[in-house]
């Protein structure tokens, strides 16, 4: 009996309707950020890169993706790790852009590089920048968040800020009926297998030949 249950559980793993309804809710998960860009709205995170600390250490980058990791030398400006060594002047840090504002007017924002964004030496340098909402543009991604630097050391290579993080989709209705139409799909091929598969009571199971 127990190899019986196995094979239509088996069977119902391989139900093609329940490869339909997993499609449909990827869809549903990944619909709205395939159809534009993609908003960092989730809780905040603090990174901070100690005064003298080593750039090169990846507790020293932070890491946002796999495309961009923010970090910066003693001296100078900010610069992405991912693809640079260093900082150069209006470009890094690479693909990113910079606007002071909210992140729920991000798509009103004009973007800059990093150094015109604050204006240059001539706009206060990079603690002018300290205690002021802004948005960052990861390029290449395509992702909008929030960010707010907190410190900046001229010449200790420290700096810290506040960003926002990737927000967690809570399951819609529509998520939730389809992941329950999957489960009841799978349920009842469950229970057609095993009616199929258990002999009648009233049948026996082997009947002895007799001889005339």
């Amino acid at each position: 009996m127990d190899m019986k249950i196995n094979a239509a559980v088996a069977r119902c793993c391989h139900w093609p309707g329940l490869s339909a309804v997993a499609a449909l809710v990827g869809l549903a998960i990944m619909g709205p950020q395939a159809q534009g860009a993609t908003i960092w709205d989730g809780p905040t995170t603090n990174f901070t890169k100690p005064n003298f600390a080593d750039w090169t250490q990846p507790a020293n980058q932070d890491r946002m993706t796999s495309g961009v990791w923010l970090t910066r030398n003693t001296t100078l400006g900010l610069f992405n790790a991912a693809t640079e060594t260093n900082y150069t002047h209006h470009s890094s840090p690479a693909d990113t852009a910079w606007a002071y504002g909210t992140l729920a007017n991000y798509a009103s924002l004009t973007y800059r590089d990093w150094e015109d964004w604050f204006g240059g030496r001539a706009g206060g340098g990079p603690p002018s920048t300290v205690g002021k909402p802004a948005v960052l543009h990861l390029v290449a991604e395509d992702i909008y968040l929030s960010i707010e630097f907190t410190s900046w050391g001229a010449s200790s290579g420290g700096f810290s800020y506040q960003r926002s993080t990737p927000s967690v989709p809570e399951p819609s209705t529509a998520l939730i009926l389809l992941a329950g139409l999957g489960a009841l799909g799978c349920l009842q091929r469950l229970r057609v297998g095993l009616r199929l598969h258990t002999p009648s009571p009233n049948i026996p199971r082997s009947t002895k030949l007799q001889s005339p």
